[in-house]
């Protein structure tokens, strides 16, 4: 019979995150997109539509494409996106591509609302205000 190790107490949320490298973890994601949108330049705009760069892991260059033929398109294409990944600096062998949906894209975020009567005037004022204290 095995044991189970006695529960511990819930830790606050921030000392999770603080405790974990959350902070490496977003510059990595960072540096994927913008490895993935300097890689999606050299595709042909239709093919680019259809695959999406999802990670770079082992020398290997790793897309999802919506089906089986736009991966084979991108297969055809990989000596292009090799020699792409070599100019960015990244040092890749082979281009990986898997089949399946593509992430819905983020939604625009909605416009802000216009501030009440009350907070334009307030913020008139601190214009106004700073504007005649400035240097």
């Amino acid at each position: 019979m095995s044991r189970s190790a006695p529960p511990t107490a819930p830790r606050p949320l921030a000392d999770i995150v603080l405790s974990s490298d959350v902070g490496g973890l977003a510059a990595h994601a960072g540096r994927l997109a913008e490895l993935g949108a300097r890689l999606d330049r050299v595709l042909p705009s239709a093919l680019g539509a259809q695959v999406r760069f999802i990670n770079l892991r082992d020398r290997k260059l790793v897309f999802l494409a919506t089906s089986p033929a736009w991966a084979t398109r991108l297969r055809y294409l990989q000596g292009l996106v090799l020699e792409a990944a070599r100019q960015l600096g990244v040092d890749a062998e082979v281009v990986v591509v898997k089949v399946g949906a593509l992430p819905a894209p983020e939604p625009a975020p909605e416009p802000a609302a216009p501030p009440s009567e009350s907070a334009a005037r307030h913020l008139a004022l601190a214009a106004r205000i700073l504007g005649r204290s400035g240097p």
